[in-house]
């Protein structure tokens, strides 16, 4: 972010024409012989431009905040961090898979063969 939109929130060029805007409007007032009340007006009429685009442009800017390439760093973080969370979830479910597995196994079993399976010794 340059110094300028830093400072006021617009950057250097946009100041320089809002700059060169009010002084035009003054000159063709004084110019065209105009009441030299006015004046005042236009400078403080410029001066709430130049405000509100302010407000805006920092409010916007707070926003955004992070360079493209931090953005990009931040974005491929987050993917990253996604990626392992996806194959965590994997892990589980074919754990998950194995057990449902067995105990299909388990309840398809006749019962003969359920009591030919040795229990552990007894106390």
């Amino acid at each position: 972010m340059s110094w300028w939109r830093e400072r006021f929130g617009i950057d250097g060029v946009d100041l320089l024409i809002q700059g060169a805007l009010t002084g035009l409007l003054m000159a063709s007032l004084r110019a065209s012989g105009g009441p030299s009340e006015v004046a005042p007006m236009i400078a403080a009429a410029s001066l709430l431009v130049l405000g509100v685009r302010r407000y805006f442009a920092l409010r916007s800017g707070g926003r955004r905040g992070l360079t493209t390439g931090e953005m990009a760093a931040e974005r491929l973080a987050e993917l990253e961090q996604r990626m392992a969370d996806l194959e965590a979830a994997h892990a589980r479910v074919a754990e998950l898979e194995e057990r449902l597995d067995f105990a299909e196994r388990m309840l398809a079993q006749t019962s003969a063969e359920r009591q030919a399976i040795p229990r552990g010794s007894p106390p």
